[in-house]
């Protein structure tokens, strides 16, 4: 069994959805089809149920999963001791912050605590992908990510904040007159929205969210991150769907109107590979995690 088959079938089973893994793969999706039925000949077991849209794992592949991801998690873990101990212990830790996050006040204020102790940050700004790319890479120790996040279900994870959603409103349209919308209002509205490679977790759940109440979504205003529709909406052209986080302290061009009924939310999480033997790590996530008095 070639060890690549392990990936690819932990990537399927996670996402439940071959194009979803082979986009979290960096491939594309008929050669993954391929290898996944080359690993089911070769175990003589469906590991899969293929239905319109998605799959299951089937008895024997709830099973291997198991088995899979532990396998996976101790080559990872071999791997980090060999890394780290060629470049022997250190008190750097590096933090990856997901585009979306890096201006969250709340964040900013837990990475305030670390300015005493003896610990070397250095940080980098990148996108969800590529930040669970040098998670798992150990190019980075810790990401602050947003979930939902397809990429981040491998890692060890704590809860940072909820950042409940919320609508950015132009000044000028008729429901900048409300504090608080219901998702029946948001109907015929220009919904402002980013692209599905900028965050595939996330935007599926939305698209999800506003076709279950009957809201239609026009590809031509989606925006490249999720920063941007809040500027798009300043310039008036749509209404903008965010995180509360990313919405404090606009200006007067806007109206921030919570959604009673909305029923999707987003969680800021510190996350890291639990295979990660660098001793400040688990210092930092103390630090960050620690819950405000």
């Amino acid at each position: 069994m070639e060890f690549r088959y392990l990936k690819y079938f932990v990537a399927v089973a996670q996402t439940r959805h071959f194009t979803r893994a082979a986009e979290q793969l960096g491939i594309a999706q008929p050669p993954l089809s391929q290898q996944i039925k080359k690993l089911e000949y070769e175990l003589g077991v469906d590991l899969f149920k293929r239905l319109s849209r998605g799959v299951e794992l089937t008895l024997a592949g709830e099973v291997f999963y198991a088995d899979a991801v532990n396998i996976l998690a101790d080559v990872e873990r071999a791997k980090a001791k060999i890394r780290q101990i060629a470049r022997g212990e250190h008190t750097e830790v590096r933090i990856g912050f997901a585009t979306s996050t890096s201006t969250c006040i709340q964040v900013l204020e837990k990475m305030g605590r670390l300015q005493h102790e003896n610990i070397n940050l250095k940080t980098a700004e990148l996108p969800m992908s590529e930040l669970a790319a040098q998670l798992t890479s150990k190019q980075l120790d810790i990401a602050i990510m947003r979930l939902p996040c397809y990429a981040s279900e491998s890692f060890e994870r704590r809860l940072l904040l909820d950042d409940p959603f919320v609508a950015v409103i132009p000044a000028d349209h008729a429901l900048a007159q409300f504090d608080c919308i219901r998702m029946k209002q948001l109907r015929e509205q220009k919904i402002l929205l980013f692209p599905r490679e900028t965050g595939p977790a996330l935007f599926d759940g939305m698209h999800t969210l506003f076709a279950d109440a009957g809201i239609r979504l026009e590809p031509h205003l989606a925006a490249p991150q999720l920063r941007t529709t809040i500027a798009m909406a300043q310039a008036g052209l749509g209404i903008a769907i965010v995180p509360y986080s990313l919405a404090e302290h606009l200006d007067n061009s806007v109206v921030v109107a919570k959604i009673e009924d909305i029923k999707l939310t987003s969680r800021i999480v510190v996350a890291w590979e639990a295979s990660n033997l660098n001793k400040q790590v688990l210092k930092v996530v103390a630090k960050l995690s620690q819950t405000d008095e």
